[in-house]
């Protein structure tokens, strides 16, 4: 009886325990140099064809930089999923990062951020291989924390093709 009942418990302990997985993306294309840039026609395309690439990691929260084209670049998905876009300051990825890993542990998050942040981004959240700043709007990472180990792993996939069909879900590159 004991030991069936530590059993059940061990096995309800493993099913409630997660990894956390973070999707990562830059904004999509934008319409000029500068911070305040919205996005281009080209961007509105991209951003208009993640939601069926994103929606399939089944995020729970969805953040975006305070400037408007990565708010632009989510619109589409949030629409989709009836979830909000959560705000935070570009140039405090740090404090995002304590943020998704206290209040979203375990769960499966997607952010958009900058070719200059990102990185920032991946080595606050535990992944500490050197990430190089990123030049294109096609690709995102997706960043898995292991459950109770120390394990983090990055993959790079490429996003679809603006107007295209979704590439298949091997990764590009695994770090």
């Amino acid at each position: 009886m004991l030991r069936t009942l530590l059993l059940s418990l061990t096995l309800s302990a493993a099913l409630l325990a997660q990894d956390t997985v973070i999707v990562l993306l830059r904004h999509a294309e934008k319409a000029h140099k500068g911070d305040t840039a919205e996005l281009s026609e080209a961007g509105h395309r991209r951003a208009a064809g993640l939601p069926p690439q994103l929606a399939a990691y089944r995020p729970s929260a969805l953040f975006a930089s305070n400037l408007p084209r990565t708010q632009q670049t989510l619109a589409p998905l949030s629409k989709a999923l009836g979830l909000p876009v959560q705000i935070y300051v570009r140039g405090e990825e740090r404090a995002l990062a304590r943020r998704l890993l206290a209040l979203h542990g375990g769960e499966r998050v997607v952010v958009c951020g900058h070719s200059d942040t990102l990185g920032t981004l991946i080595e606050a959240l535990g992944h500490l291989e050197p990430f190089p700043e990123v030049s294109g709007y096609d690709r995102f990472w997706v960043l898995r924390i292991r459950e109770g180990t120390a394990s983090v792993t990055l993959e790079e996939h490429r996003q679809a093709p603006v107007g295209g069909h979704p590439p298949p879900p091997a990764p590009v590159r695994a770090r």
